[in-house]
């Protein structure tokens, strides 16, 4: 018997009666564990197709909203914003491309609840964990988003972009499952044909988003239109929803709702 052999029999040994907090389990003591934990929130976007396609937001997620600059990332998130709090859902925000002043002008009469930090850190995971954890213990928040992906690691020291973005994802995914949480990200495209439909290999900088993520949408403008939008869900891996188009339209609200026939 060759030593590696000898090393993993000894562990079979050891391990006989081990009970810790990842020991390994039947499934039908998984399904009793499960059924005994809080149930989490199924809370919609109010945008009827969409939520149709995916099935509405739970917690663990962690959710790419990608598209062109100017395209209507932020004021997506926004608009969902809206729509979670009126459903009793608290949101954080790290919105890293506008001021709070900017980011307050597109909430119109009453704005909903929602909470963000005094200041920003950029290139700052643990800060970023500590700022949700904080938020958790003082809102009860079941969502965050952050605004927007190239913000969480300096791109100027990054010795490979791609793998950097891959940890980032996963580190955000285990906040998501950890903290029962749906988590956001907004990220750009890199150059693509305009020509051109974009998809989630348009992803900018890895293939991990893609990869790593529950849901990926696109959202970009209608060309010759001030008001209007396409928004695209490209995969949702809960539901198996694949290349779902949804028509987009700016309320007079200022958010952006499902364009219908008589829009």
């Amino acid at each position: 018997m060759n030593q590696k052999k000898k090393d993993l029999m000894n562990k079979v040994t050891d391990l006989r009666s081990y009970e810790g907090d990842d020991s390994v389990i039947p499934w039908a003591e998984m399904e009793a564990i499960i059924d005994d934990q809080p149930k989490g929130k199924n809370f919609k976007s109010k945008i009827p197709t969409l939520d149709k396609a995916i099935e509405g937001f739970e917690g663990g997620e962690l959710v790419i909203i990608s598209g062109p600059t100017k395209g209507g990332k932020t004021l997506l998130g926004q608009s969902m914003t809206v729509s979670f709090f009126e459903q009793d859902i608290k949101t954080l925000w790290f919105s890293y491309e506008l001021t709070p002043k900017q980011f307050g002008r597109a909430f119109k009469g009453n704005p909903p609840v929602f909470v963000l930090p005094k200041k920003l850190k950029a290139y700052a995971l643990e800060w970023i964990e500590d700022r949700i954890a904080e938020a958790l213990a003082k809102y009860r928040i079941g969502v965050v988003f952050i605004d927007h992906l190239h913000f969480l690691f300096d791109l100027a020291r990054s010795r490979n972009q791609s793998i950097e973005i891959g940890q980032v994802i996963r580190f955000l995914k285990s906040i998501a499952i950890e903290g029962n949480l749906v988590i956001f990200l907004l990220c750009h495209l890199h150059k693509f044909d305009l020509k051109k439909e974009p998809t989630h290999d348009n992803f900018r900088d890895s293939s991990f988003i893609a990869q790593e993520s529950d849901t990926g949408m696109l959202i970009w403008r209608v060309k010759n239109t001030n008001n209007q939008a396409w928004l695209k869900v490209c995969y949702s891996r809960r539901t198996g929803t694949w290349e779902k188009k949804i028509p987009l339209i700016k309320n007079p609200n200022g958010l952006l709702g499902e364009k219908t026939n008589g829009d």
